[in-house]
């Protein structure tokens, strides 16, 4: 087992360096590959200047999101520096050596393994929402609106039963601000898709490896921090923005993976655009930011 780690820099050469730091030292970690994807504040040039040794530096032609700049980082680190099993860890989430290597140990245990990660935290000590089924359309569009969310949250995602005194738990998608992924079964199933800038690569992931017969997994006695530093927030400024953006990659996840018609996809729209509503008063109320 060879392990990788790609890190992706967007406008945040702080974030970014400081994860550097925390796991430069990682013996686990043949080698970590640092993407800039296309970043206009000139920290893509500073984090080069760190390359060396066991740190390569890849530079993105263009900003495709989060999911082009990952696939960038992981398939060079799969072709060309013969990583087996690669690490995608965001600038903020703050995970320890152990952490992973319980994660790659469970892609010993588990053969049919194609992603694993940990229990993840906030920086208060407030679990996080780190595993969620593999939905179909109707739960999913539920799924995606913030009052509904909440009120259906029973029938659309796990119930704390379903964790409760296990090790290693089969999970439909993993949180992508810490995953362990495994070369072969993201090259077979095809990865992140380009066509999505940001938002829905969790689920599109999960499903490709699925389709190829891989499993996710979580680890219950494993956790990890995630600071939620706010990159997105900086580059896309506004709730209503931000929400938009969402919205574009549910409709395009809709259709080309849960093969919704044209009902469906004016439902979606319908329901879309009371959320946006919705957002945008919470937004003008100061209540989201």
């Amino acid at each position: 087992m060879k392990l990788a780690a790609v890190l992706l820099n967007y406008n945040d050469y702080e974030g970014t360096r400081a994860q550097l730091d925390r796991i430069r030292d990682f013996s686990l970690l043949s080698r970590i590959v640092i993407v800039d994807n296309h970043s206009t504040d000139g920290s893509g040039e500073r984090l080069r200047e760190l390359a060396g040794g066991k740190i390569c530096f890849l530079s993105s032609w263009r900003n495709g999101g989060y999911g082009s700049g990952n696939d960038l980082g992981i398939r060079y680190a799969a072709k060309n520096l013969a990583a087996t099993h690669i690490l995608v860890a965001n600038p903020d989430a703050v995970f320890s050596e152990d952490c992973l290597g319980d994660m790659a140990r469970l892609f010993i245990q588990k053969e049919k393994a194609g992603a694993a990660s940990a229990v993840m935290w906030d920086r208060q000590g407030r679990a996080q929402k780190t595993a969620w089924p593999l939905r179909g359309f109707l739960p999913e569009l539920l799924n995606s609106g913030p009052v509904c969310r909440r009120l259906f949250s029973r029938f659309i995602d796990y119930p704390p039963s379903f964790f409760r005194g296990r090790g290693a738990v089969r999970v439909g998608v993993l949180h992508g601000s810490l995953l362990l992924l495994s070369a072969e079964a993201y090259l077979r199933s095809g990865g992140y898709d380009p066509k999505v800038f940001l938002y829905a690569e969790e689920n599109i992931l999960a499903r490709r490896l699925s389709e190829r017969g891989y499993e996710s997994y979580l680890l219950r006695g494993q956790s990890y921090y995630h600071e939620n530093s706010g990159t997105i927030s900086r580059s896309i400024r506004t709730p209503t923005e931000r929400q938009k953006l969402r919205q574009e990659s549910e409709r395009y996840y809709y259709r080309q993976y849960l093969g919704i018609k044209l009902p469906g996809q004016l439902l979606t729209l319908l329901f879309q655009w009371i959320v946006l509503l919705e957002t945008r008063l919470l937004e003008r109320l100061g209540l989201l930011r």
